[in-house]
């Protein structure tokens, strides 16, 4: 690791404690327990499939995921984003704060049919327990999240810039434009953190980095979902086939996310190391 130790320990609300056995292990060990939680639910979900017009209610929902979850303390709240969308099946995963910025709820919002959805909208619902399933597993997300939260550096401007540059779409066509787009992408971040300390940048730049690893995982899965729906004769869009990731060039992000941080980090030393000869020299 490359950065500093500053990070204060992710803290869920009291009643609310993940086992270590969970936890433990190597990234990949543990992504794939995350992926294994969400094939599970929709193993449950889907044989109760008989057709495009079988229906599942938020509530239902929300109780099959929590039936998975390592912990049942879990506070999980699955609600309708908007009414207006009834064609569109689009979700969001939230986590909600107490005073003290400990975690004490998921939110998981979703377009629907008033409270429910149907069996086409579960690669969507899926993309976005997947979130939920990662965030579990993998406790320094949701510490990347409370420190930005409790910095108040989880605001507005934040996510229209991750939105504007990190989870956007691209038009590259070979490698030279891919280039030119990170970068002035690099150029923008660099723009965007530059008044910042050592500790806030490097927060912004390690959520950004997590949240893209999540999106790449929850794509993922929503295209898993949506082959095996397909293969079952079932209705399914056909933007859950979609690359997005590749598309967007989140794994590139994420390369550029880590060589930023390193760069940081480089000059930070650079400018302890000489501050700290100086010291000496004026004590000697």
């Amino acid at each position: 690791m490359f950065f500093y130790n500053y990070m204060f320990i992710n803290k869920l609300d009291n009643n609310i404690k993940i086992p270590y056995k969970y936890i433990k292990g190597s990234f990949k060990e543990r992504q794939t327990k995350s992926y294994l939680l969400i094939e599970d639910v929709y193993k449950n979900l889907s044989e109760k499939i008989k057709d495009d017009y079988s229906i599942f209610n938020y509530d239902f929902l929300q109780k099959t995921i929590l039936s998975f979850l390592p912990n049942k303390d879990l506070k999980i709240i699955i609600e309708n984003l908007s009414k207006n969308k009834k064609n569109v099946c689009e979700g969001f995963f939230k986590t909600k704060y107490d005073n003290n910025y400990n975690i004490n709820a998921f939110l998981v919002l979703l377009n629907g049919i008033s409270s429910s959805i149907r069996a086409r909208h579960l690669p969507v619902v899926l993309h976005e327990f997947q979130h939920l399933s990662d965030v579990i597993y993998h406790p320094k997300y949701l510490s990347r999240l409370q420190s930005l939260n409790k910095k108040g550096l989880d605001n507005k401007r934040y996510e229209k810039f991750y939105d504007s540059f990190y989870y956007a779409n691209e038009s590259a066509q070979n490698a030279q434009e891919k280039e030119e787009i990170l970068k002035i992408i690099k150029k923008n971040t660099k723009k965007f953190l530059r008044k910042l300390n050592i500790s806030d940048k490097m927060d912004c730049i390690q959520d950004m980095r997590y949240s893209l690893e999540s999106e790449i995982a929850a794509y993922s899965m929503q295209r898993k979902i949506a082959n095996d729906l397909r293969s079952k004769g079932l209705m399914v869009s056909d933007f859950d086939f979609y690359d997005y990731p590749k598309s967007a060039l989140f794994r590139e992000k994420i390369d550029l996310l880590k060589q930023i941080a390193i760069e940081y980090i480089t000059k930070e030393r650079t400018n302890l190391n000489a501050r700290s000869c100086k010291k000496q020299n004026l004590n000697s």
